[in-house]
């Protein structure tokens, strides 16, 4: 199994003319973004409440960066947002499906045509699930997944770009070849992400029974979550709560362990003003829920999120 032989799979799986591999998801945002034909330093629209290194990547793509809010409904940017901040110096959308939980790709896909912007999809913590029977990561002019750490394929290295254009193909792999930092590294097992990706359909199953076991277990009235949807494949699951640092320090206490994804970006702003984005960074906890989650962790989530007063 050979590069070309992966990018092939990759591209089947999810519908696409084109996949490309890279050294990271960031390396592919970089990509997608040097080979979209937008003129240097011109403004990409990207939501407030997201992994930190989306912002940089776009930073040093050698573009500015111009932050919107975000649902608390799918914790992910939708066109209410973007057209909140849109103007005619913003010349592209990064539009990422926060948490795992899909953003209303098809929507943000028709305003960014109408709008004339290249839309690139972030599916790096979602893919694997689908949205309205299109894989995600199957939208905009580019799509762009990590086979990172803690991604639905979990490497530790590597990225891929996808695209149906020819002419950005092209480009992408005329990039890439003047970039070595930039290059997929066969250093690493092929042969583990075309196993990753032929199992991903089966790990996405279980990654469902997982959110629907906290879904149909957790009573706790003291956690808002949001509405359930079983198509949902989140990558850690949310709830929110008050006095979240009490929550978790007394969760630490008991050795069970919850993380708590991400700040506000704002705060990396001296402008800007991000309610939804603050409410996130502010409140939310997130329990595991991969694959290789053990049902015993699981549980003992829940009772310590039930028995907590």
């Amino acid at each position: 199994m050979g590069l070309d032989e992966l990018e092939k799979e990759l591209a089947g799986y999810f519908v696409r003319n084109h996949a490309i591999l890279t050294r990271s998801g960031s390396f592919a945002i970089i990509t997608a973004l040097k080979c979209a034909g937008l003129e240097q330093g011109s403004k990409v629209v990207m939501p407030a409440s997201c992994c930190p290194i989306v912002l940089f990547s776009i930073q040093m793509a050698g573009y500015s960066v111009v932050l919107a809010d975000v649902s608390l409904s799918s914790l992910s940017m939708e066109v209410e947002q973007i057209e909140s901040v849109m103007d005619d110096d913003i010349s592209a959308i990064l539009a990422v499906h926060g948490y795992g939980h899909f953003c209303a790709i098809d929507e943000i896909t028709d305003y960014a045509k109408r709008k004339g912007v290249i839309l690139i999809e972030d599916a790096c913590l979602a893919y694997g699930g689908k949205f309205k029977g299109r894989p995600i990561g199957s939208f905009g002019d580019f799509s762009v997944i990590s086979f990172g750490y803690d991604k639905p394929i979990s490497q530790n290295y590597g990225g891929a770009l996808m695209t149906n254009c020819q002419t950005f193909a092209d480009k992408a792999r005329d990039f890439l070849d003047d970039n070595k930092m930039a290059q997929f590294s066969e250093l690493i097992q092929i042969t583990h992400v075309l196993e990753g990706l032929k199992k991903l359909d089966k790990l996405t199953a279980i990654r469902k029974s997982n959110i629907a076991f906290i879904e149909q277990t957790v009573s706790n009235e003291k956690f808002k979550r949001l509405k359930y949807n079983p198509e949902i494949t989140y990558w850690r699951y949310p709830l929110f709560i008050e006095n979240r640092e009490r929550f978790l320090n007394a969760a630490k206490q008991q050795n069970i362990l919850f993380t708590s994804h991400y700040r506000s970006l704002g705060l990396l702003q001296t402008q800007g003003f991000y309610p939804n984005a603050e409410e996130i960074g502010n409140k939310i906890v997130n329990l595991f829920v991969q694959p290789a989650t053990p049902k015993t962790q699981l549980t003992n989530m829940v009772r310590f999120i039930n028995d907590y007063r």
